[in-house]
């Protein structure tokens, strides 16, 4: 997978139970390394385990995940590095998400692959204007 002219960072992980939790950490740390204070910590713990959960399921012997910034944006991808088809069944939980822009799952030559574009805008207060 190339991301180019933009900051990014993988980490490979035996694709265990434990897996999730150690990309947690990994993309936590590197994003408020980046200075971004937003999306919040339970929001990227949320996404970085339903994408890295869907990926282990896939049975495959390591994941690969993977993270770009560009234009206030977060991209958090995972690869499962198996022959499996995309499943769309995990899209509805991830597009629940705040803060998720766009989302999705294919397949690739290294695997298969799901997704995330996540803003790094603070939420917005949706309180009436009086």
């Amino acid at each position: 997978m190339a991301v180019r002219n933009r900051r990014v960072n993988n980490w490979v992980l035996i694709a265990d139970p434990w897996a999730a939790g150690k990309a947690v950490r990994h993309v936590t740390a590197t994003v408020r390394g980046w200075r971004y204070s937003h999306p919040g910590d339970h929001l990227l713990e949320q996404t970085v385990r339903l994408l890295v959960d869907t990926a282990v399921k896939d049975t495959g012997k390591r994941i690969s995940v993977h993270l770009a910034d560009q234009d206030g944006l977060l991209l958090v991808v995972v690869l499962s590095h198996t022959g499996v088809e995309p499943d769309d069944t995990v899209l509805t939980s991830l597009a629940a998400m705040t803060g998720t822009v766009s989302c999705g799952t294919d397949a690739c030559d290294e695997g298969r692959r799901v997704w995330s574009l996540l803003s790094t805008e603070p939420p917005r207060d949706r309180a009436p204007v009086t």
